[in-house]
């Protein structure tokens, strides 16, 4: 096998992870919000009986969940072997292969955990963080696999954003953004849909933890306005860059939060909010791989990576 035709197989296996991630991460919710986080009581068991068990609708859908998750897996290792067998060392391509096995291994650890558990919500919360960070990890992957089969055309002009006071917004963009998930685990650890009855919850007035959320979450809106008034103001067509769907996507979750939480919290509103979430944090990291890219470009160019120019990352595909 090639160079170039091994790490066009890693871009794929890459694509695959996070498509395959971003899915079992909305899985996940669909556990908890059916009330099937104890559907198998036992782990890697479904219970003390069976390994295997779909005598109930519970138990099938916490079933169909880690089918999904040793699913996931199979991409995830097949990234990692390619990354060990087919590329060079110092290429850039093995650590976050690695990273992302290494991040879904242990959240297969956390998940059996939080069963044994009875969802205790820190491990319910760690489980999604844990997964948000493999997303990141298995994107950073596909955007180097991007880059090392196709380095794109020599700028004319340094990019931008990259560096100096936009590169900070962007990096305020991410901090912010991880913030806003983490806050958002918190209110969900608070909050009525356990995954199951009678367990653990956090004692969180959930009224309060969600106006934090909602603070971060808006603080970040601003930060992003920020960053695009003052793209916009070199280049009126940033507006359908990265940063345009970032700004939509965030926009769209802050209305889904405000009506789940004044109509009651009901399941599919909170679905949406799930998938919305993980969607945003790909935008995130997008955008913050993109921002990143230029800076370096610019830097090799021998000029400022903040200089007029377009931060042309593109809102046309996910991944």
């Amino acid at each position: 096998m090639g160079r170039r035709s091994s790490i066009a197989t890693y871009q794929l296996l890459a694509r695959v992870t996070v498509v395959g991630l971003c899915v079992l991460v909305v899985a996940g919710a669909i556990v908890r919000l059916t009330g099937s986080g104890l559907g198998c009581d036992d782990w890697p068991n479904c219970n003390e009986q069976r390994f295997i068990d779909v005598s109930t609708g519970h138990a099938a859908i916490e079933q169909l969940n880690r089918l999904l998750s040793a699913a996931i897996g199979v991409p995830t290792l097949g990234l990692a072997v390619v990354a060990l067998r087919a590329t060079r060392r110092g290429s850039g391509l093995r650590w976050p292969a690695f990273g992302v096995l290494a991040t879904v291994l242990a959240n297969g650890v956390v998940g059996g955990i939080a069963v044994r558990r009875d969802l205790h919500p820190a491990l319910v919360q760690s489980h999604f963080l844990l997964a948000m960070a493999s997303i990141a990890l298995a994107l950073v992957a596909l955007r180097r696999a991007g880059a090392a089969l196709d380095p794109g055309p020599e700028p004319t002009a340094a990019p931008a954003p990259g560096g100096g006071l936009d590169g900070a917004l962007v990096a305020a963009i991410g901090v912010l953004t991880a913030l806003a998930l983490v806050t958002g685990t918190v209110v969900t650890g608070a909050g009525p849909h356990a995954g199951e009855r009678d367990v653990r919850r956090f004692g969180f007035d959930i009224g309060g933890v969600a106006r934090i959320h909602s603070g971060v979450v808006i603080a970040t809106v601003l930060v992003a306005g920020a960053l695009a008034w003052r793209l916009a103001a070199r280049d009126p067509l940033v507006l359908r860059s990265s940063l345009s769907a970032w700004t939509f996507v965030a926009m769209v979750q802050g209305a889904i939060g405000y009506a789940q939480y004044f109509t009651g919290v009901p399941e599919l509103l909170v679905a949406a909010h799930v998938a919305g979430a993980t969607l945003l944090w790909v935008l995130t990291v997008r955008m913050a791989l993109e921002a990143r890219s230029r800076s370096v470009a610019g830097a090799e160019r021998g000029r400022p990576a903040d200089r007029p120019g377009r931060f042309a990352g593109s809102a046309g595909s996910v991944v």
